[in-house]
């Protein structure tokens, strides 16, 4: 039976196949990328670039987790630091200055920095598969000449007998042999020849931890400026309805040298009303973990209890407000607040001491500022324990404080930076005590008998190297000469 067979072109004709200019094109361009992905010179850049971006984000204080993902919060933070950046705030927080660890910045860096050294690592694995399964043995007379290590020795012996006695040395040496023949027997030796894995290993292991560097970006969180004053409870972040509260701090110094001995944290962690973890003791190497969340103890600093109520006596604010930041001046301690509902953000002043023109001991100042724009609005001391009006607001020093700095975090990236440092670790002690060398021979037999050995070597790298290879010269002389001074011969 007969069929008829119909086809269906697409409206415009046929597909025409990719032309051998387009597929150059194509080619060339991939090419151009690898060539440039594999650079040795892009991957400097991007590590100095990534360590000037993480330096940015350690210099320039960090919003609070969970800050830039609600506006009114992210408004009200910025409020307190706009007296501190002036105009240059927005421009800053446009630049994601003040979230720079999980900024698009370090992310782009980093996943083109792991790119890069995946790269580098793919386009070494030929070669060093290559060097390592199919080494070239024969490597042309001018070698044994040139190499930085070179020795050349006539010996009155057939070539097959200089050949087993210089294979036997280098066994005794742990070297394995190759051996290849086309008139003139080539020798090839080598130990540890697993040993450049290690670079490959190194170059892996720094991909290993930028992927945990960027799963805990993404996944997780760190928070190096979480502050408590004393008697204050916030919430903890990423976890619902728990709250944390600083219950005391105490410091305390060795009395004769005045070096700190301990800094300790008094903390009560509670999730939805309950207490979760009572009165725990948080140092410095015991950080304090609930769930997934690891509190440690990074800082600590002086606090002042203020009360503010409005014209009806209610109390709009009270808590400790952690004196953590420097003033311009260079010496007063300050800390900020913002005032609900009023646009107005409150930063504390501290005095310095007796010479303080400004702030007299007991007393602190009080600094109001337009949250919405940073305009100063008053400046104004109060005594501790006096309600001062200000601004049509009562304000109260009630009683100094202190304060204790936490780096919050969690992060699921964690494992993989430690097998990322491990495999690091792994490849240079590899790399460090594991010596990869190779040494060459060549064989020939001389017109009126005997034989010439000639070995050569590059080892300027390896400072131990020229020990071992006049060791290797010197056992290969006294196994062929002995036998034959035994003889009568040389």
């Amino acid at each position: 039976m007969a069929h008829n067979v119909t086809t269906n072109e697409l409206a415009g004709g046929p597909v025409p196949a990719p032309t051998a200019e387009r597929m150059s094109s194509v080619d060339s361009a991939l090419d151009r990328l690898w060539h440039f992905l594999t650079s040795m010179k892009l991957a400097l850049i991007l590590m100095l670039l990534f360590a000037a971006l993480g330096l940015v984000g350690t210099l320039i204080i960090q919003a609070p987790v969970g800050v830039m993902d609600d506006p009114q919060a992210k408004a009200q933070w910025l409020a307190e630091i706009r007296p501190k950046f002036g105009g240059w705030t927005d421009l800053m927080d446009r630049l994601q200055f003040f979230e720079m660890f999980t900024s698009v910045w370090l992310r782009a860096v980093g996943a083109l920095l792991a790119a890069s050294l995946i790269a580098c690592t793919v386009h070494r694995i030929p070669g060093t598969w290559r060097t390592q399964r199919h080494p070239r043995v024969d490597v042309g007379p001018a070698f044994f000449e040139h190499a930085p290590q070179h020795e050349a020795m006539t010996f009155h012996r057939e070539p097959d007998e200089v050949l087993a006695q210089a294979q036997g040395v280098m066994k005794r040496h742990h070297y394995k042999t190759i051996t290849e023949g086309d008139g003139t027997v080539h020798l090839y030796a080598v130990r540890n020849s697993w040993a450049p894995w290690a670079g490959l290993v190194a170059h892996f292991s720094i991909v290993v931890i930028l992927a945990g560097a960027m799963v805990g970006s993404m996944f997780g969180f760190r928070d190096g400026q979480f502050m408590l004053a004393e008697g204050s409870t916030s919430a903890i972040p990423k976890v619902a309805g728990a709250t944390i509260t600083l219950n005391s701090f105490k410091d305390t110094y060795n009395t004769t040298t005045g070096a700190p001995l301990d800094y300790v944290s008094d903390v009560t962690v509670t999730q939805d009303g309950q207490v979760a973890v009572a009165q725990h003791m948080l140092r410095v190497n015991e950080p304090l973990r609930y769930k997934d969340i690891t509190f440690y103890q990074a800082f600590f600093g002086p606090a002042a209890v203020v009360t503010v109520k409005d014209t009806e006596g209610k109390t709009l604010f009270s808590e400790g407000v952690a004196l953590a930041w420097t003033a311009n001046n260079g010496g007063n301690k300050v800390g900020s607040f913002t005032i609900p509902d009023r646009n107005l953000t409150a930063w504390i002043v501290a005095t310095t001491g007796p010479n303080d023109p400004d702030v007299k001991p007991g007393q602190i100042a009080v600094e109001l500022y337009k949250s919405d724009s940073g305009d100063a609005i008053v400046q104004k001391s109060i005594d501790q324990g006096v309600a001062t009006e200000i601004e049509g607001l009562s304000f109260t020093f009630d009683r100094e404080a202190k304060f204790t700095g936490l780096s919050v975090a969690s992060d699921p990236g964690t494992p993989l930076v430690w097998l990322g440092c491990f495999l690091l670790v792994v490849g240079f002690v590899i790399r460090l005590y594991v010596p990869y060398r190779r040494v060459w021979g060549r064989l020939v037999a001389r017109p009126g008998g005997g034989t010439t050995l000639s070995i050569a070597a590059v080892g300027r790298r390896d400072t131990g190297f020229d020990a071992e290879f006049t060791s290797i010269v010197t056992d290969i002389r006294q196994a062929l000469t002995a036998p034959a001074q035994n003889q009568g011969g040389i």
